[in-house]
């Protein structure tokens, strides 16, 4: 019998799903896929070391220049996404190399924690359009190190990062931005020789412009942005604010010394993270003593610092970092460049608050281990301490209603009160002028 040829129907790609944050997951590309960025210049993909919040996270080498490793990183993330359109415009607008080395002479600061942008640009693979970033090439970030060192950094590591991380708000605050998610995960540390103990804020997926306006508007619409766990209370209410960065800087430095937050057990009801982040704020000093009596007094007087701060108020950055810097001068042999996560030394907070469960996550999972290198000792300078002119000021709570307004999709009914009243014929002149009680009366003369 002859054979009937059978039609096999093509097999249809399955549509890629989305992640819980409603971003797609992107396509793998293969390694050694070649792309080119809007300045014509081409890169040639590695293998993928990690996934963001929107897409792939490959290292990556310069097509022009033999080398032996991967020295940069592109990000790449399906063009209907949008956090990385937010990021390369920030980096074009205000990571440009002029002005960061610029500010570092000004600031007399060796290494500001920026990434160094290489370009941008769009490609296509199997039909889907992508969008692309090139930086720079960073180690470990600090979640992975916090992690490895079972949840807690010696103090002198927390201090030493905090200075660093402050220099790098200060530069964006001056730009007229703010980050909104600064987190270990987002904390890399330096991989190029002379580097490895500097640390590199990334991902401005977030970053927006601050309003230096007298008027407090939140933004139901925008409420409870970034990470839940270290998300401030202004942008709890959808409010981009330079205190609020600072904030978000102090609850990643409570939790590096103490393993866990307060409210680390109700992640997934942002309103009672709120009010507990509420509670630590208004009452520093008083919540301090009782939740976490072994936390050096220096967070304390930080947070209490930034709590007191208007919410379109300049942060003195000089007093901020001048706290940390005091304190590392307690610590013996804490005053040299070195990052040492492994030491003891002068570590004897052990805070952890009571029935609190403890939330394994990280945000970027690395795939393969970083190359090595020798430490600089002699990186972190001590700055001359500027003495700070007045006292620090009360804390303030801030002025918010009790309940964050909800944001309804059904349009607002219009009550008596808010209509306008409308004209009636009791109003007439001729009505007022007579004896008529109802419409539709004759008029006579008089």
């Amino acid at each position: 019998m002859p054979r009937v040829a059978v039609k096999k129907e093509p097999v249809k790609a399955k549509p890629r799903q989305k992640k819980a944050n409603g971003y797609k997951f992107p396509e793998k590309l293969p390694k050694g896929e070649v792309l080119k960025d809007t300045a014509k210049k081409e890169w040639i993909l590695g293998s993928s070391i990690g996934q963001g919040g929107f897409g792939e996270i490959y290292c990556a080498s310069a097509a022009d220049v033999k080398s032996s490793n991967d020295p940069y990183v592109i990000k790449i993330e399906p063009h209907e996404n949008g956090p990385l359109f937010v990021e390369k415009n920030f980096y074009i607008k205000i990571a440009r190399p002029d002005d960061v080395e610029k500010w570092k002479k000004e600031k007399n600061i060796k290494i500001l924690g920026i990434p160094t942008f290489h370009g941008s640009g769009s490609h296509e693979y199997k039909g889907e359009k992508y969008r692309f970033i090139v930086i720079e090439r960073y180690g470990d970030d600090l979640w992975s190190l916090f992690l490895k060192n079972k949840r807690k950094f010696p103090p002198a590591v927390v201090y030493k990062c905090a200075i660093q991380i402050i220099d790098v708000l200060q530069y964006i605050h001056e730009k007229g931005y703010v980050h909104g998610d600064i987190k270990g995960a987002n904390l890399l540390l330096g991989l190029r020789k002379g580097t490895e103990n500097n640390v590199f804020l990334v991902d401005f997926g977030l970053a927006c412009k601050y309003k230096v306006d007298n008027e407090f508007k939140i933004d139901p619409k925008k409420a409870h942005n970034g990470t839940i766990e270290y998300t401030c209370r202004d942008w709890h209410m959808g409010v981009p604010t330079r205190r609020g960065d600072m904030e978000i800087l102090g609850f990643n430095l409570l939790h590096w010394l103490c393993s866990t937050l307060p409210w680390e057990g109700d992640i997934k009801n942002p309103e009672k993270v709120f009010e507990k982040k509420r509670a630590l704020m208004e009452n520093v000093k008083e919540h301090m003593k009782t939740k976490f009596p072994d936390v050096p007094k220096v967070i304390a007087q930080y947070l209490s610092y930034v709590g007191s701060l208007n919410h379109d108020e300049t942060p003195d950055y000089e007093f901020c970092k001048e706290m940390f810097i005091k304190e590392l001068k307690t610590l013996p042999g804490s005053t040299n460049g070195k990052l040492d996560f492994n030491s003891e030394s002068g570590s004897k907070t052990n805070s952890t608050p009571k029935n609190i469960k403890r939330k394994s996550r990280v945000s970027i999972v690395h795939k393969e281990e970083l190359e090595e290198s020798d430490s600089d000792n002699d990186l972190f300078v001590t700055p001359s301490p500027k003495k700070y002119k007045g006292k620090t000021k009360k804390n303030t709570p801030i002025p918010i209603p009790e309940e964050i307004p909800v944001e309804k999709s059904t349009p607002k009914k219009r009550t008596r009160k808010d209509a306008a009243p409308k004209p009636s014929w009791r109003d007439a002149p001729t009505a007022q002028g007579s004896n008529i009680s109802k419409a539709g009366e004759y008029v006579k003369k008089r």
